[in-house]
């Protein structure tokens, strides 16, 4: 930023050449000219000018060498001067008036604001002592009950002390008592290793104990499958012979052979059962139990079939009787 004794330079020389190109220097043009728009500088700058202008002008006049029209054209150009120097002077007028009508406004702005200062600092004043005498007697009362907590602190400290002479003594007795625990703890650990020990074994034994159980039950199942095979191969054997003996008893055996495809298929599906039994295990033993009991009921049903077998044949033997009986007969007619 050009200095202020710069700005004034450059604004005098700018009136110079303003003139010199015939426009009249004024605080518009020489701060287009120069760039810078400082009226407070450029202003004195233009009046200092247009002074020296006259001076020489005055000064040229006194010299009997200088024209006349030039004489005209500086006095018409001082006039012009003066002119803008009365212009400028009352338009500065005009802006110190303004300037001075608000600077009155300002003041009784001002005024009005101390007062109201005044007033509220008064207010404030007043709060302030209120608010002074509530503190002190605040601190009074915050004294009494620091006193009393002062006390209180003390009581429980006496507490405290007590407190941990006290906990010093149950931690002690607790420690003494996890001791203890931790003991009986290790002993009944111990205790139930080993009767987890025991139990293990005797699980064991009875497992063993009812797998070998199992098996001769599957045993006993298999011996009373294969007397079954033989039986059913000797009812074959029966049915066989008495299926040549009449026609009569074909429907009858027939139902016979169907029943024995039925205990077959009723046999082969036990041994299944049975096989499964085996592989199954212990867990299967109520299965077996079930196919036992099913086993039972099926030997009463060919108990039953051979009693059934029984009748039949003694029908076929009456029959063969009653046939020999009747062949002599025959031939005798």
């Amino acid at each position: 930023m050009p200095k202020v004794t710069d700005t004034y330079e450059r604004a005098y020389e700018a009136c110079g050449v303003l003139a010199a190109r015939g426009i009249n220097p004024t605080v518009k043009t020489v701060a287009d000219y120069i760039g810078t728009n400082s009226p407070a500088i450029i202003s004195p700058a233009i009046k200092d000018w247009k002074q020296s202008l006259a001076a020489e002008s005055l000064r040229r006049l006194e010299i009997p060498e200088v024209p006349e029209r030039l004489v005209e054209s500086t006095i018409s150009l001082w006039r012009l001067a003066v002119e803008e120097a009365q212009l400028t002077l009352a338009k500065e007028k005009a802006a110190m008036a303004e300037e001075k009508v608000q600077l009155n406004a300002l003041v009784g702005k001002s005024e009005a604001a101390h007062q109201a200062v005044q007033q509220e600092y008064a207010h404030y004043k007043e709060r302030a002592e209120r608010d002074a005498e509530e503190l002190r007697a605040l601190v009074q009362q915050r004294e009494a009950v620091k006193k009393q907590l002062d006390e209180e602190h003390n009581q429980s400290l006496q507490a405290l002390t007590l407190a941990r002479e006290a906990n010093a003594t149950l931690t002690g007795s607790l420690e003494e008592t996890q001791r203890t625990q931790q003991r009986k703890q290790a002993e009944w650990e111990d205790k139930f290793d080993r009767d987890h020990a025991w139990h293990l074994t005797r699980i064991a034994e009875e497992r063993e104990r009812a797998k070998q159980e199992e098996q001769e039950k599957i045993v006993r199942l298999e011996e009373a499958l294969v007397l079954s095979r033989q039986h059913v191969t000797t009812l074959n054997g029966y049915l066989d012979t008495s299926a040549t003996a009449t026609g009569e008893l074909r429907g009858e055996l027939k139902a016979v052979k169907a029943e024995k495809v039925r205990l077959l298929k009723e046999l082969d599906a036990l041994r299944s059962q049975l096989s499964d039994c085996v592989q199954q295990g212990f867990d299967k033993d109520k299965e077996l139990i079930a196919t036992q009991t099913e086993l039972e009921n099926l030997q009463g049903e060919h108990g039953q079939l051979q009693s059934i077998l029984g009748k039949k044949l003694e029908e076929i033997k009456n029959l063969k009787a009653k046939q020999i009986k009747l062949t002599p007969g025959k031939q005798n007619t």
